[in-house]
């Protein structure tokens, strides 16, 4: 039966034709396949853990001090507020712990933090950046 190398970079192993990798890259390329991807993104950024705990979600955290010091959506037209419903950082954090916990927040609606907030992001990344104050 013909041969080819195993599909893992680096890897020199031949494999059956008709399969991928070699059984050591099988077995890991399937834990990393059934792994659930939240907690892929968790281990791959640090602050994912940081939004589950206590001091961000519980009760008296970040997230909820936030939301009741400003519960109407900021990015919302004065006609149709909507409720807030996510704490967003003002100047993007990046895994800065500082900015994760002390910096400043704004209150968003789902709708408006993942639609014109992250298209700002976007766009802001684009053009260079953002600048020192935050501001886009």
């Amino acid at each position: 039966m013909p041969k080819k190398p195993c599909a893992q970079g680096g890897c020199s192993r031949l494999v059956e034709v008709g399969t991928i990798y070699c059984k050591t890259h099988e077995r890991a390329e399937k834990q990393n396949r059934d792994r659930p991807s939240e907690a892929r993104r968790r281990s791959e950024r640090p602050s994912r853990k940081w939004y589950a705990s206590k001091g961000w979600r519980g009760k008296g955290g970040r997230r909820l001090t936030q939301l009741d010091a400003e519960p109407l959506c900021r990015m919302c037209p004065d006609h149709s507020k909507q409720l807030a419903t996510v704490a967003d950082h003002v100047v993007p954090h990046r895994d800065d712990y500082g900015l994760f916990w002390f910096g400043a927040l704004q209150s968003l609606c789902k709708s408006c933090h993942d639609s014109k907030k992250q298209r700002a992001e976007r766009r802001a990344g684009r053009v260079g950046g953002l600048g020192k104050s935050g501001a886009f």
